[in-house]
């Protein structure tokens, strides 16, 4: 086991160096980004005991209401509510459209504001979780023709044809190389911080998110506008040097998260910035240009959420002692609807109890019934089994 752990720890710390350089200062080979201003040094926080609440769990102003009940009974301290999936979201706003799961229509009420009141009311803390890059998902496109889909088709994915990555099973993504790309981000997000008294800011889908389109990662973004800022800062092209294509592309990433630090640091300087990361930070890094241990190590996010979504012990220690061994704060990801059997979810609050006790559950519908259930006719009987089994296991650790 040391000798595995070791060498993922080795792993992320050699992604990790790839944070120390930006677009912005070449071909990813120099130029630092200025680390993060921490705020000063204040007593050691309690556990954090999280869950994520996805914008498929909520459909009124009450079941919003009754999800932030149902958290503080559980005992949960942290709740990471999420308001926007696909370039939509869930409060008003000058940017984006409403989300999907709204007909992408004003609902009649905000649902961030009211999720703040009723954390408030609940004793929670709570940080509004954000996808970054997706545009779109699924293979119809929105019917609301104000959505950057419809109003900005420049700002997708596009291959050297000039064709846009088509929609599929999954997401179409914004392309974070595009300068106005990043400023639209950061403008939704900055929107959200300063109407809203959120304690912290999750991100999410802070990666090139093309899972279900084939050859993505060496088709896109191959667009004029990139093609054209890749060949004034590196004076190259994308098929002259493989892995100098990757790093600008991942740094254009980074330069995001930094832009978005920035932002919050100005908007909320009090609130948290955190990223759901991919659990295997090489992977993340390899598929997804993901530079996420590096992000933590330069102060870029003040928190990691590694996705450690893995049914193994072993595979989950691995995973998250990656990111444990840059020095930060790591608040392991467990995917609990993954795990069938209540002792493997056991055997990763364990090993969270040994790091010092902080933990992620994705996600509440794994847990607690939502709306879905209620309209069901008749309940499913084996997933309430299932649930009541997670709890149980999960209020021996929260009793300690």
């Amino acid at each position: 086991m040391t000798r595995r752990v070791s060498k993922c720890a080795r792993l992320a710390l050699r992604v990790a160096i790839l944070v120390m350089s930006v677009a912005g200062a070449g071909c990813g080979q120099a130029g630092p980004i200025a680390a993060a201003a921490r705020p000063p040094a204040m007593p050691p926080a309690p556990a954090t005991r999280a869950v994520w609440v996805a914008r498929f769990h909520y459909r009124t102003a009450e079941d919003v209401r009754e999800i932030m009940a149902q958290c503080r009974a559980l005992g949960l301290n942290t709740v990471l509510f999420q308001v926007r999936g696909e370039a939509t979201v869930a409060y008003a706003s000058a940017h984006e459209t409403w989300l999907r799961e709204f007909d992408e229509r004003d609902p009649g009420f905000d649902p961030l504001a009211v999720a703040i009141e009723a954390a408030r009311e609940n004793g929670l803390r709570i940080e509004a979780w954000v996808n970054v890059t997706p545009g779109w998902y699924g293979r119809t496109p929105p019917r609301d023709l104000s959505h950057v889909y419809h109003a900005h088709p420049e700002w997708f994915l596009h291959d050297q044809q000039g064709a846009r990555q088509a929609l599929n099973e999954h997401y179409v993504i914004l392309n974070p190389c595009l300068p106005e790309v990043r400023a639209h981000i950061v403008a939704v997000l900055e929107e959200l911080a300063r109407a809203y008294g959120i304690d912290g800011l999750h991100l999410d889908y802070v990666r090139f998110a093309w899972d279900a389109t084939p050859g993505a990662a060496s088709r896109f973004p191959r667009d004029a506008a990139t093609l054209a800022a890749y060949q004034r800062q590196c004076g190259r092209s994308p098929d002259d040097d493989d892995d100098a294509w990757r790093h600008w592309r991942a740094n254009q990433l980074t330069r995001l998260v930094a832009d978005i630090r920035d932002m919050l640091r100005r908007a909320r300087p009090r609130a948290t910035l955190s990223a759901a990361l991919w659990g295997d930070a090489g992977a993340g890094y390899r598929d997804y240009l993901q530079n996420g241990p590096g992000w933590l190590a330069a102060g870029l996010i003040d928190v990691a959420y590694p996705m450690a979504y893995r049914t193994a012990a072993d595979e989950f220690r691995r995973n998250v002692a990656g990111y444990h061994a840059l020095g930060g704060r790591v608040v392991p990801g467990i995917g609990v609807y993954r795990l069938e059997r209540p002792a493997a979810l056991r055997e990763q609050l364990a090993a969270c109890a040994e790091w010092g006790g902080d933990f992620a559950l994705f996600s509440y519908e794994s847990l607690l019934p939502t709306f879905r259930d209620r309209r069901q006719a008749r309940p499913d009987r084996r997933v309430e089994a299932q649930r009541a089994a997670r709890r149980a296991v999960l209020a021996e650790f929260l009793e300690r």
